[in-house]
């Protein structure tokens, strides 16, 4: 198991009087590294979720190092802050599948249990192993975490939760045709394989859907977002362009127009870098901010001035060093994204997941 998980892989040689062909016996142990908040003392049944109805403390495992996790609970079971979970669940839920779907249909609270399977899990590329973790809403600036003392914090382990990378991979719904002007795949398109499931049984194909924050299946793959964002810059500069192009020149020809239209089209479209949704961590100490980094859960090209061809979006636990902070009592997490409401808002969850608190 690699470092930037929860524990520490040490691998010993047993070494014998008597080697045969060169080779030795090996055995691998796995130990808790003394000074990480793991959450793996809270007590939480396999393959589930609890959102506490106070703010909660996890401790070190051999240290004693304490953090207290901040949540609030709303009277719908809604929250801000953060929940505790160890589920894994990574495709689409069958039973909000049209070519799956129950008899009768779903109630409102089967659809929302059904969402939820998405949203309180991690996306991993193999089998979680972390045990429990965290899942943070950043709405209201409640994800965050205090310290008992003021500490360094050597690093955290971020991912995305299924919900959030289901809907950046494919958007609500996903079937086998894509429509090239709206940017979503048909729900009466062909059958495909949900996500993250081998089979090649076709009878398990299907389309799959899963509903947006805010109960529609209107919501776009993160691609899709950009093309339409594109299109859009483009078709303005390319309207403005055209209307200057024929005032100064009454007499050009359509061919003419034309050109001066899709050169400014191309040229805007090019131009626009959008795509992404990013993780904002921010240290204190004293009600002071000591410093603040960004972490981009899901990526495009040209986005990231610093590494424009980067296209990307995680599908792991990622650990983020967070020592250029010094010393803090108070570590909050925010997220923004391109993919926006007209209020600003953002269309994807504001969730994420959190594990893997290394003290220093």
């Amino acid at each position: 198991m690699k470092i930037t998980q929860k524990y520490i892989s040490i691998t010993a040689a047993i070494i014998g009087l008597t080697v045969f062909n060169s080779c030795s016996d090996r055995f691998e142990n796995e130990i808790p590294y003394p000074n990480d908040v793991t959450f793996n003392e809270l007590t939480l049944d396999r393959f589930t979720y609890d959102i506490p109805d106070a703010p909660f403390t996890a401790e070190a495992s051999e240290t004693g190092a304490e953090v207290t996790v901040n949540v609030s609970k709303n009277t719908d079971g809604t929250y801000s802050g953060f929940a505790l979970s160890n589920k894994n669940f990574r495709s689409y839920p069958w039973e909000l599948s049209p070519t799956f779907e129950p008899a009768g249909g779903l109630s409102d609270a089967e659809t929302q249990d059904a969402i939820n399977t998405t949203a309180f899990s991690v996306y991993t590329d193999e089998v979680n192993r972390t045990e429990n973790y965290l899942v943070g809403n950043t709405n209201d600036d409640n994800a965050y975490f205090t310290l008992s003392s003021p500490t360094i914090v050597e690093h955290v382990l971020v991912a995305n939760t299924s919900y959030n990378a289901l809907l950046r991979f494919y958007g609500s719904i996903y079937s086998d045709d894509l429509d090239t002007d709206t940017q979503m795949y048909d729900i009466n398109g062909a059958n495909v394989s949900n996500p993250n499931i081998e089979n090649p049984d076709e009878a398990v194909e299907g389309v799959f859907t899963l509903p947006g924050v805010d109960g529609t299946l209107n919501t776009l793959k993160l691609e899709g977002h950009q093309v339409l964002e594109k299109r859009a810059a483009g078709e303005a500069a390319g309207d403005t362009a055209l209307a200057a192009y024929i005032q100064a020149n009454p007499s050009s020809t359509q061919e003419e127009q034309d050109e001066a239209y899709q050169e400014a089209y191309d040229a805007a479209y090019d131009a626009l870098a959008i795509g992404d949704v990013t993780l904002t961590i921010e240290g204190f100490l004293n009600g002071a901010s000591v410093g603040s980094l960004d972490v981009y859960l899901a990526l495009l090209k040209g986005v990231d001035p610093e590494n424009p061809d980067y296209v990307y979006t995680i599908t792991d636990w990622r650990r983020v060093e967070l020592t250029s902070f010094g010393e803090v009592d108070k570590v909050l997490f925010k997220m923004s994204s391109s993919y926006v409401h007209p209020d600003g808002t953002m269309v994807y969850p504001s969730t994420f997941c959190l594990d893997g608190i290394r003290l220093q």
